[in-house]
């Protein structure tokens, strides 16, 4: 009977693990995701700065 509730525990646990480590990789993921938006969206606005000063140099 003990061996079953090892196995069982060790499975839970491993279960657990794994639920976890998508979870992260999921986190991961989402961060990059933002992170590679901000860079667009300030790439943009520096464009954007650029084309304001050449319409004031005008």
């Amino acid at each position: 009977m003990k061996k079953k509730i090892k196995k069982y525990g060790k499975a839970d646990t491993e279960s657990k693990i794994a639920i976890k480590k998508d979870a992260m990789q999921s986190s991961d993921e989402s961060i990059q995701f933002y992170e590679d938006e901000q860079k667009s969206l300030q790439e943009k606005l520096r464009k954007l700065n650029e084309k304001q000063q050449d319409l004031v140099m005008k």
